[in-house]
This record gives structure tokens, C-alpha cells and sequence, in this order.
């Protein structure tokens, strides 16, 4: 018989709990437990104090005791070394002398270390995160103090374990499983003396499917309301995958093919055409991202560099400009490299032609009549935002000369390049390709020295001026690189100097005294660092940034949609920044697809590094970076180096 009065279960509504909130609340409760706890150390501290002194004061008497009654006192008996092996770490006193926020945020770390067992990462590094968010901490010095604590934390070990420099660099390795093996047999009487400890490390790739439940409730009035899925949630693949599927095609290089067939060998349910949909479609956020970068950078540095390679897009040859310095990468394909097409892309995605000051300085630059700049002067603050306005008011007022034209749309552009942010004065470093001489333009030594290399001596006098001046060249080259280490005014007259006597044509050859009145030409761009100590010598940045682009066309042979184009140069752009930026780009991607924004914008990360580098000690930083996301990034990168 069934028992009738056994208890119902009520299925009550499943409410939706917001992580970042449920993530501010267990930091809350981290820091209150922080404060409690460091409060209670101090007073076991004080009172341990207080004890250790009474005991020396009873000791003291007693010996007195002793010698008043003609017996020895207690012997001065040197603790064992090996006491010491199953002693507590005494963090708090071997970390150094810190004042109350940084103890706080020291027993946070620690308390993290601790619990990688137990914890995992994400919300560890999230409660330390938010604890030095409430300390009001600036960034750099939080992410300092983590390194050095974890540093340390490596080298006095967890609780319990010997202390001594830790084997490896699995000291924050977090750890899923500890099964416990015994010896085969055991003989009696044997005693039990612990574990040896024997990592291992694995992976697990397999699918893991979420079917959710959403409630629905009808009211009153015959509506209905249901559950809503997790913010996180956008379509039927989940943020994980979505995040290896981008990491795998565009910085594993895995072809789409290939992709495609080891996700289903892993079980994923997935046709081609949803595989191509979460590589090409929603990428705005992602191209917005990288619009943000150039500005910052280029003011940050001061300069960039920049090259180009060959592209490949519908089946017909174009070119991958590559723009870039130490802290950024930006990569676009178009059909042109001319110096038109690079304006454009200094634009950072925007398309006007404007005529104001910076037009008509332009313009007295270039060969046009001097009456020009005057006559388009009538046109001051004038803006056009698409190529058919502008070529409209290029034909009404009857200016149809192919090189007026293109002077004309040059000056409009360089004016536009100005006013989205970048600097007059920013140093662009090239290999001498013309599409590139604008602003302050600056030439590589590596490009001029190859051609020396390419020149033929036909007679051994002239093999042996062509040696003598590449040796020279190598000396000069090598006299520079002195001088952006240390700059004076005396090394500048004696390498300018030295350059005017190497490249004049007075050899016995007249192909490379043609060859060094061409060089001697370009005296000022080659000699800018004379000016601009921060100018490199070389073009070895935009070179490596450019051999990413040229392998990944290697492997896919090219896009096929103007939409795939815009993709593949994003996420090369995205990846190379990570690079520089020293941000894990998987961490990246998964904290983009989740939309969650714990690593702060690549942009804020430039202007973060740029301020640390400038301000000796550092400043206050940026009111727009949170401090606690600029941690979590730096823990983040620690771990993964760990």
C-alpha cells in the first residue's frame, strides 16, 4: 500500500541570479571577513607579544631564583632545524612591512592561494579583484604587489608543506582531483608517513549541454510571463564554445574545414553554415574594439610603424596594411597602397574630407600653384562625409587635374586624420614606400643597407668601396643606436658629419655613386632619430606583425565576403594587441563573448601603459580603468605564466 501522508514537493520558481551581483556580494562579505580576521591577528598578535615577554620575565626571575640559591640557571638551548619543517608559514611577518590596506589585500592573496583547491579561478580572482576595488588601490601598484606576493607565497609554500624553492611552476596550479594510491603491500608494522605528492597535468574535451527550463506563469489577465536565459547566453552555442571556435580559426590557424570536423568529432551538433555564422557574424563589438586603438597608441608612443603585403580577397590580388608600434597592431586589406588609401585608414573607420587649417598647411607641402591654398581657403570649415560630396565640390569649381585631385583629397583627409584625435606631430616609420611619407616621416636602415646589397661590381676596386661603405653604414648604424641611449648635442654634429662624408658620390663606380646620391637624399628622414631619440632604427615591428597576415593568407587563400574580410583583419588586429599587451587571448576572447568586461578595453590598457610609463612614481590612474578589472587581468596573466 502507498502511504498517503508522505511529504509534497512544491516546485517553487527558479529566479535568475545575476553573477556580477552574487559576485559583489561575496566580495563584500570577503572584504568584512578580510577586516575581521586581520583585526583578530592583531590582537593573537599583541597577545602572543604579551605572553612571549612574560615568559622571558618568568624565565629571568627563576634563573635569579637559581643563583641566589647557588644553582645553575637553564642552559641557553639552540632550537633543532627540524622543528621548524611542521611550523605555520608566518606570512604576514616574512612578506615586509606594509600599512593595514596592503595587509588587507596581502591576506586576500593569500587566502586565494589557499583555496585554489577548492575555488575556482574566475571567482577567486573576482574577490580579490573587488577587495582591492574597495581599497581604492591603484591598479599598478596592486599588480606589483601581486607579483611580488605571489612570488613570495611561491617560495614559503602552503600550510603544512616544507618550506624551500617549490618544484616547477606548479605552485598556483589549481588542482581537480587527488585520488590516493597505497603501496601494493604493506608489511606490518609499518607507519604512515604522508603523501608524496605526483602532478599530472590533463585536459578534458567534451560536450557539455544545458537545456534550460523556462517557467512560464499565466496572471491573472491570461498573459504570460516565463524565465529569461542567462545574459551570457546568445544563440544555441554557448560561450565556451563560441570562444575556442574563435581562438582555434583565427589564432590557431585552423582552417574552417578542419574545424568543422573536430567539432563533431567531439560530438557537437553544427553544420557548416552555423560554424561560418559564429566566425563572421555580430562582430561589431569586436571591430568597434579595434577602432578605439590607433588614437590612443599613437598618441601614447608618439609614432608607429607601418607596411604592407600582398592580400588575397574574391579571387583577385589586394593589400594588407599593417599599422602598429610596442603597444598595438591594426591590420586592414584593401584594393590600394596609395597614400589616399592610407589616410583612410589613419581615419579609424570614419570617411570625411574637411578643409580648414590643417588642409591649407597641407597643401603649401605639396607642388601644386601657391595659389591654391588661397583659393580653397574660400571654402574654410567646410565638411563633406561621403566621396561623392566631395568629388562634387571638386567639379563646381571646375578642379579636374588628376594631380590636383589627388593633392586636394590628400590635404582633406590629413585634415581629418587630425581632428579624429591623432597628433600633427606623430612619427611614421616606414621602409621608404611613398605612401607613407606623411607626418613626420622617418625611414628604416635595415631597407637602405639592402640596397647596397642588391648592387654588381663589375671590377675589384669598385667590390671594395661598395665593402667599405656597408662597413661604414653598420658603423653609423651602430653610432645611433648609442645616441638613443644617451643623446648630446656633441654625438648629433659628429654622426651628421659622418653621414655626409660617407654618401657622397666619390667612388670608382657610378652605379653606387648613384645609388649613395639617392641615400644622401633622404639625409633627414634617415637621421630623425637626431631629433626623435623614440624613433626606431629598423621596421622590424610592422615586418613581424605583417608575417601574421602572410601566413594566415598562406593557410586560407584569402576571403571570400567583404563582411570575412573585415573579420579575419579584426581578429589579427585583436590578437597581434593581446601579444603586445601581454593579455591571454583566449581570457580575452572568453571575457568578450561573455560580455563581461572584467579585462578592461584594449584602449584603456594602452593608456594605462602609457601613463605607468611616463609618470616615475606612478600617478593616479585613469578614472575610467577599474582598478579591480586591471588586477584581474594582471592575476590572470600571472597565473596563466604560472
Amino acid at each position: 500500500m502507498h502511504n498517503t501522508d508522505s511529504p509534497k514537493f512544491i516546485q517553487l520558481p527558479i529566479t535568475e541570479i545575476n553573477s556580477s551581483d552574487l559576485i559583489r556580494q561575496l566580495s563584500d562579505d570577503n572584504r568584512q571577513l578580510s577586516d575581521n580576521i586581520f583585526q583578530l591577528r592583531q590582537v593573537i598578535d599583541e597577545m602572543a607579544n604579551t605572553l612571549a615577554m612574560q615568559k622571558e620575565l618568568i624565565q629571568q626571575l627563576r634563573d635569579e631564583i637559581a643563583r641566589l640559591k647557588g644553582q645553575k640557571p637553564k642552559p641557553d638551548i639552540k632550537p633543532s632545524k627540524l622543528e621548524g619543517q611542521n611550523r605555520k608559514p608566518d606570512w604576514h611577518k616574512r612578506i615586509g612591512p606594509h600599512d593595514g590596506q596592503r595587509k588587507t589585500v596581502l591576506f586576500s592573496l593569500w587566502v586565494y592561494v589557499e583555496s585554489l583547491e577548492r575555488q575556482s579561478l574566475n571567482v577567486a580572482f573576482s574577490v580579490i579583484a573587488a577587495a582591492a576595488l574597495t581599497l581604492q588601490m591603484r591598479s599598478l601598484d596592486i599588480s606589483r604587489l601581486a607579483r611580488r606576493v605571489i612570488k613570495k607565497v611561491r617560495r614559503i609554500g602552503k600550510p603544512g608543506q616544507p618550506k624551500g624553492k617549490p618544484r616547477g611552476k606548479k605552485t598556483l596550479l589549481q588542482i581537480h582531483e587527488t585520488p590516493v594510491i597505497q603501496p601494493i603491500n604493506i608489511p606490518e608494522g609499518a607507519v604512515f608517513k604522508g603523501f608524496k605528492r605526483y602532478t599530472v597535468q590533463d585536459i578534458v574535451f567534451e560536450p557539455h549541454n544545458i537545456q534550460y527550463q523556462l517557467a512560464r506563469w499565466q496572471l491573472p489577465d491570461g498573459s504570460y510571463i516565463a524565465g529569461e536565459l542567462p545574459k551570457d547566453v546568445h544563440g544555441h552555442y554557448g560561450p565556451e564554445l563560441v570562444a575556442y571556435i574563435l581562438h582555434q580559426y583565427h589564432a590557431c590557424r585552423v582552417t574552417e574545414h578542419l574545424l568543422l570536423d573536430q567539432l563533431r568529432a567531439r560530438g557537437i551538433l553544427i553544420s557548416a553554415g552555423q560554424l561560418n555564422n559564429i566566425l563572421i557574424e555580430n562582430k561589431d563589438a569586436f571591430i568597434e574594439e579595434v577602432a578605439e586603438l590607433l588614437p590612443v597608441a599613437a598618441k601614447a608612443e608618439g609614432q608607429i610603424q607601418t607596411d604592407d603585403t600582398g592580400g588575397r580577397h574574391k579571387g583577385k590580388n589586394q593589400y594588407t596594411t599593417v599599422i602598429g608600434n610596442s603597444l598595438f597592431s591594426i591590420f586592414a586589406t584593401t584594393e590600394s597602397k596609395s597614400k589616399i588609401n592610407f589616410l583612410q585608414l589613419l581615419q579609424c573607420g570614419k570617411k570625411e574630407y574637411l578643409i580648414n587649417e590643417d588642409t591649407l598647411d597641407y597643401l603649401r607641402q605639396t607642388k601644386l600653384p601657391s595659389y591654391f591654398p588661397g583659393y580653397i581657403s574660400l571654402s574654410l570649415g567646410s565638411k563633406f562625409t561621403t566621396l561623392s560630396c566631395w568629388e562634387q565640390f571638386l567639379k563646381e569649381r571646375n578642379i579636374t587635374n588628376e594631380v590636383a585631385v589627388r593633392f586636394l583629397t590628400e590635404a582633406a583627409l590629413y585634415a581629418s586624420v587630425i581632428a579624429t584625435g591623432i597628433p600633427r606631430n606623430l612619427g611614421v616609420h616606414s621602409d621608404d614606400a611613398g605612401q607613407f611619407d606623411v607626418f613626420v616621416h622617418s625611414l628604416c636602415w635595415i631597407h637602405e643597407e639592402r640596397h647596397y646589397r642588391k648592387l654588381i661590381m663589375t671590377t675589384d676596386e669598385a667590390r671594395i668601396d661598395l665593402e667599405r661603405v656597408i662597413d661604414q653604414i653598420w658603423d653609423i648604424y651602430q653610432n645611433l643606436k648609442t645616441y638613443k641611449e644617451n643623446p648630446d648635442e656633441g654625438s648629433r654634429e659628429r654622426i651628421h658629419k659622418k653621414f655626409d662624408e660617407i654618401f657622397q658620390p666619390t667612388t670608382s663606380s657610378a652605379i653606387l655613386n648613384h645609388q649613395l646620391e639617392k641615400t644622401y637624399k633622404k639625409k633627414q628622414e634617415l637621421l630623425r632619430v637626431l631629433e626623435r631619440p623614440e624613433t626606431p632604427l629598423h621596421n622590424n615591428c610592422s615586418e613581424t606583425d605583417a608575417r601574421a597576415a602572410k601566413i594566415k593568407l598562406k593557410i586560407s587563400g584569402g576571403t571570400r565576403s567583404d563582411e570575412g574580410q573585415r573579420v579575419r583583419d579584426t581578429f589579427l588586429s585583436l590578437q597581434q594587441t593581446c601579444l603586445k599587451l601581454g593579455i591571454n587571448f583566449i581570457a580575452f576572447l572568453r571575457d568578450r563573448v561573455r560580455r563581461l568586461y572584467v579585462i578592461p578595453r584594449l584602449a584603456i590598457v594602452i593608456r594605462e601603459r602609457a601613463l605607468a610609463v611616463v609618470s616615475d612614481p606612478p600617478c593616479i590612474l585613469h578614472s575610467s580603468l577599474d582598478s579591480s578589472s586591471m588586477m584581474l587581468c594582471e592575476l590572470c596573466n600571472i597565473a596563466q605564466s604560472a
